[in-house]
């Protein structure tokens, strides 16, 4: 039997579905819980992967993953590729009021 895995990390959790690739049927899964918030340390992702892939059984015999993730999360990296600080996510609406602003003086 040759296996598959579907990943989708997103924005409350990460998820890890191994299936059959000849049936489609689901032969084991995981998942792991991404912290609450509007805000959330790229790290906790990590985490949540390595839970999730552990909870499915591992991906050692999995022929090919595919992955999907929570679109719109802004991660600040340095020159050197670390994280500088929390990413933003899509739910964050903190700058509305900037914005509106924004399109108010300089029009649509």
């Amino acid at each position: 039997m040759t296996l598959v895995a579907g990943i989708d990390s997103s924005t409350q959790s990460c998820k890890v579905v191994v299936r059959d690739a000849d049936t489609g049927e689901l032969v084991r899964e995981g998942r792991a819980k991404h912290p609450d918030g509007t805000e959330v340390a790229p790290a906790a992702w990590d985490a949540a992967l390595t839970e999730a892939i552990g909870a499915a059984g591992g991906l050692d015999d999995v022929a090919a993953v595919a992955v999907g993730g929570q679109q719109h999360g802004m991660v600040c990296l340095d020159e050197a590729g670390q994280v500088v600080r929390p990413a933003l996510l899509w739910n964050d609406t903190r700058s509305a009021g900037a914005a509106t602003d924004l399109i108010a003086e300089l029009g649509n």
